[in-house]
């Protein structure tokens, strides 16, 4: 097997190009979709232990789904042992077994499962303090910002791209207005550890639109320092990704998170 110049694996022979190995993903995008589709291409390729797979950006494209979501894959097949991923100037995506480890990647995809679980916990508590924080904080250029990332989000309702970008937009937004730096670098990094999650929000107009409420309903109840108002239009902003998420996975709400607050 060979690369050709986007990343594709096809056959060293004279015939023609085959189809791509790796099926696009066009339903609910998670790590474990993903991980599906690359044990699914690794198998129809007929790769060996050692065979080098697409760099990490062309196996995304290839696949249609962020790179976030892609390593959150990889990094369950190398734990599993499938997988060998090397960094550095020689490094790359290496299949690491003939055969496939079915009852390792389950144990591994549960880990990771019951990891996401910890993080939209964190997020809940970071989040929460962080939001009732900058209803107290905010600026009235800092409510303006949030309002105009609301309002970005509603001009693109249905496109999901713009609306994750919109959407991210909000979040950073709400978490600059309370001013506290510390805060601040602590709710990136849980913004880069929920970035694979996001994609399992699964838009279209009639969501988006729900998501577009929720937003001004928060901000509302921010501007009018209600925070007995704030409390349950958090929780239901942060239920929407984590019902999404248990959705995803096939695992019931309670099981993921309730028991866990």
């Amino acid at each position: 097997m060979a690369l050709t110049g986007t990343g594709t694996l096809r056959a060293m022979t004279d015939s023609p190009a085959e189809p791509q190995v790796f099926e696009r993903i066009n339903t609910t995008r998670t790590f474990e979709t993903a991980i599906d589709h690359i044990v699914e291409g690794i198998e129809r390729s007929r790769l060996r232990s050692g065979d080098r797979l697409p760099q990490e950006r062309a196996l995304a494209s290839e696949l249609g789904i962020s790179i976030p979501t892609l390593r959150q894959g990889l990094r369950v097949l190398e734990r599993a042992g499938l997988l060998d991923i090397r960094r550095g100037r020689d490094g790359g995506i290496f299949l690491a077994a003939d055969l496939i480890p079915d009852e390792l990647i389950r144990q591994s995809v549960a880990v990771e499962e019951d990891k996401v679980a910890e993080i939209l916990l964190a997020r809940r508590v970071v989040e929460s303090g962080v939001t009732n924080l900058a209803a107290r904080n905010a600026s009235l250029a800092d409510f303006v910002e949030v309002e105009r990332t609301i309002d970005l989000f509603e001009a693109h309702a249905g496109n999901r791209p713009m609306v994750m970008r919109a959407d991210a937009a909000f979040h950073r937004a709400v978490i600059r207005a309370a001013h506290n730096a510390p805060l601040e670098r602590l709710m990136r990094q849980i913004s880069r550890d929920i970035a694979p999650i996001r994609d399992t929000y699964r838009g279209g107009a009639e969501v988006d639109a729900g998501t577009v409420d929720v937003h001004r309903r928060q901000l509302a109840a921010m501007r009018s320092g209600d925070e007995r108002a704030l409390g349950p239009i958090l929780d239901e902003h942060f239920r929407m990704l984590e019902e999404a998420f248990a959705e995803s996975v096939g695992r019931p709400y309670d099981e993921l998170f309730r028991a866990r607050r």
